[in-house]
């Protein structure tokens, strides 16, 4: 069988231009450290690749939500912490009202110090979070959670939404407590958390403090606690779950290494022995042009 010079030539050349190719895709690899840059360099290499970064994805998304309700509940539980505060200052202080030694001057003091509380108190519960919503207004974020006419009448504006978020593969927490459960919705008494420390006020100043209001104040700080708890375990669900996703991740990202980061030395040892041959190509390649029937005469 002969070969013509023109088949020669284009076989030569289209040899030259595959090792040019791999060379290339060598050189790549090793720019990008990785093995698989498109999926025809391992298909089933690639699809594995696919699969599992949709699943570090996903759990990189649930440990970002579970950062924000951490944030969320973290605020929310410091913020009735001090609501808790302001509530025992106020207790000690109507404890003090009710020594029958005190003039109507020194219940005066007393119920200024209690109306400041209700201040602190009221300010507590317009705490926002880092967005600008209000923590305990349920869905209504925007709307101020509590409204008092200045004499005594205290209303919830918020609704009594609480947001689920998912933080895990079968894992929802809220990211909080709407106003109406934490301050006004509470058992044994009639008074919600601001029109009984308004109550006591009043009765200092009027000279008409009875033991029966402590019954009151107790039962809002029952209900403050119970809230703080259920908020204490929330954020202990979410460190569990974070862990659970963080070790998801961590091991998918170590996957997908050993699935498509690039081994430096074999690539490095296969580009030299490519450049090579490419090399040992092209001087074939010119010397056989350079020959004709003339060189043999």
């Amino acid at each position: 069988m002969r070969i013509s010079t023109s088949q020669f030539q284009f076989e030569s050349v289209n040899r030259m231009l595959e090792q040019q190719a791999r060379l290339l895709q060598t050189q790549q690899q090793i720019a990008s450290g990785k093995r698989i840059e498109n999926p025809s360099d391992d298909p089933s290499g690639a699809a594995r690749v696919i699969d599992v970064g949709q699943i570090v994805a996903v759990n990189e998304q649930y440990r970002r939500n579970a950062d924000f309700v951490n944030t969320r509940l973290s605020l929310e539980e410091s913020t009735i912490t001090g609501f808790l505060n302001v509530y025992q200052r106020i207790r000690e202080l109507t404890v003090q009202g009710l020594n029958d030694s005190l003039n109507q001057e020194d219940l005066n003091s007393i119920a200024k110090e209690v109306r400041q509380g209700i201040g602190q108190l009221k300010s507590l519960a317009e705490t926002k979070d880092a967005t600008g919503e209000y923590i305990f207004s349920g869905f209504s974020g925007n709307v101020v959670p509590v409204a008092d006419d200045g004499n005594g009448t205290y209303t919830y504006q918020g609704d009594q939404g609480q947001r689920q978020v998912q933080v895990g593969p079968n894992n929802k927490v809220a990211d909080g407590d709407n106003g109406f459960d934490v301050f006004f919705d509470i058992a044994n008494t009639s008074e919600n958390a601001f029109s009984a420390a308004y109550k006591i006020a009043t009765a200092l100043e009027a000279d008409t403090l009875a033991s029966t209001v402590l019954a009151d104040i107790d039962a809002v700080m029952d209900n403050l606690n119970l809230t703080r708890s259920k908020t204490g375990a929330r954020l202990n669900a979410i460190d569990i779950q974070n862990k659970i996703n963080e070790d998801v991740v961590f091991q998918g990202d170590k996957l997908l290494s050993e699935i498509q980061d690039l081994d430096y030395a074999e690539a490095i040892s296969r580009l030299n022995q490519q450049q090579v041959g490419l090399e040992a190509a092209q001087q074939s390649y010119v010397r056989v042009q350079g020959l004709s029937l003339f060189n043999f005469l």
